[in-house]
């Protein structure tokens, strides 16, 4: 990457200006984008010598993947790479995020066990371990076959418990699918989770997330904080200012923030008109015709994400893409069975694959969200860490090993560029790929998970 040429102005201006304006006579704020004029003299941290901010994503898709059949070069799972090392090869379920531009932002963990399911009790309930490295904690079943709880905070709330203190938002949880099963306790229903007794519920419906985004983000001198779609209008005088202030390179950024925040609006105003069924219980985002519109709320979801994380909202993020025993219906693909029932029938596995390609697709989209952002001498996506894996390698085996296991972006120059894939030859424990991810956010962290999950050895392959 190409560093940028000195800046030269007169007075920096702060990180956390805000574009300032009234609506009813109230006061609301807009944040800003990181402009040159708020950076040092080679463009790589802020005037005052603060780092630039550093994200952390969490991305979830249910089920596992499809199993390689008879035949076939690799065994296990029908996804990994048979090379190793930089420059792996593309595999058909690698190949949208080549496609996508953003390969070479993603290093795969292969061969690796979720050390916090190490007792094998319960099939998926085992593997959604793999974001906290904690045991769970099993409930009462009631009337159904099995039921459990976090059995510690999700690596997104470690996080967020240590930087989520200097943003608006200390986290953000996202949805697409609503096909989710609530009956089997909060390990299978929520992503994230504060504790065994604190999930955090996850926002499925692209009105409710701008709304907490961008709703009740004002000034701080501004006690009511209520919902303003006129922010815009509201603070065009005060952005007039500031283009007066800025270089043309800052300009430009400027306009396409003011119309990125635009056009977000409007798509989340266009997917509304397809929502007038009566939404499923419990969620506000609707289907059309029965359909999720999947493709359009990711596609929303991950701009506000990237626009969130622009402003400096939050730095912290979840997204359950599909849930663990899920229902999803891949209506795209022509499928009409949930994604759950179809992953336990070996005549499907080559339906299943297509919903992993079709998955890792809706995945690149969060990363290109983020890449095309400039900021400072690279992009949102050189700054953020995304850790993306599933609940089981495969739905049809139940398996804890092997799961997939992909850790994407530049964590802030902590990660390495191009990625690289590296099978552990000794069944690792996933949770020191956690405390790897954790550390791009949070250097000071020595130690993630608990008992069976506990590790304080991150994945020194991966890092830069």
């Amino acid at each position: 990457m190409t560093a940028k040429a000195p800046i030269i102005r007169s007075k920096p201006l702060s990180r956390r200006t805000l574009l300032r304006g009234a609506v009813n006579g109230v006061a609301v704020g807009l944040a800003l984008p990181v402009l040159d004029i708020m950076l040092d003299e080679h463009g790589e941290a802020l005037a005052n010598g603060t780092p630039l901010p550093r994200r952390l994503v969490t991305w979830m898709f249910g089920n596992g993947v499809a199993l390689n059949v008879e035949g076939e070069v690799n065994s296990g799972l029908r996804f990994w790479p048979s090379s190793t090392g930089v420059g792996y090869e593309v595999t058909p379920q690698l190949a949208p995020l080549f496609e996508a531009g953003v390969l070479d932002y993603c290093s795969l963990c292969s061969g690796f066990d979720v050390g916090a399911a190490a007792e094998h009790r319960r099939g998926h309930h085992d593997g959604c371990t793999v974001f906290s490295g904690y045991p769970f904690i099993e409930l009462p079943a009631g009337g159904s076959n099995y039921s459990s709880k976090s059995g510690g905070p999700t690596i997104d709330q470690v996080a967020a418990a240590a930087i989520g203190g200097e943003t608006f938002l200390p986290s953000i949880q996202l949805q697409v699918s609503k096909r989710i099963v609530k009956g089997e306790g909060p390990t299978l229903q929520y992503l994230s989770h504060k504790g065994p007794d604190q999930p955090l519920p996850q926002i499925a419906d692209p009105q409710e997330a701008w709304d907490k985004l961008f709703g009740g983000f004002t000034p701080s001198d501004d006690p009511t904080k209520p919902h303003r779609l006129a922010a815009l209008d509201a603070v065009r005088e005060d952005a007039l200012a500031l283009r007066m202030r800025v270089g043309s390179e800052d300009r430009h950024r400027l306009d396409a923030h003011l119309e990125s925040v635009a056009q977000i609006r409007t798509q989340i105003n266009a997917i509304a008109p397809q929502c007038m069924t009566p939404p499923l219980p419990g969620e506000t985002n609707t289907d059309i015709d029965g359909v999720e519109p999947l493709i359009a709320v990711n596609q929303v979801m991950s701009d506000l994400l990237a626009l969130a994380f622009t402003c400096d909202i939050t730095r912290v993020a979840s997204v359950q893409f599909s849930g663990s025993v899920g229902g999803t219906v891949f209506s795209d693909l022509e499928l009409s069975a949930g994604h759950h029932a179809m992953s336990h029938e070996s005549a499907r596995n080559e339906d299943i694959d297509a919903t992993t390609i079709y998955a890792m697709a809706r995945f690149a989209e969060w990363l290109v969200a983020l890449r095309d952002i400039p900021e400072g001498a690279g992009n949102i996506l050189d700054n953020s860490c995304l850790l993306l894996s599933s609940d089981c390698a495969s739905g049809l085996a139940h398996s804890t090993f092997d799961l997939p296991l992909i850790v994407a972006g530049g964590g802030g120059g902590a990660l390495a560029y191009p990625g690289i894939h590296y099978r552990s030859p000794s069944a690792q424990n996933t949770s020191d790929v956690l405390l790897s991810c954790l550390q791009t956010v949070c250097p000071e962290a020595t130690e993630v998970g608990g008992t069976l999950g506990y590790s304080n050895t991150p994945l020194s392959a991966i890092l830069a």
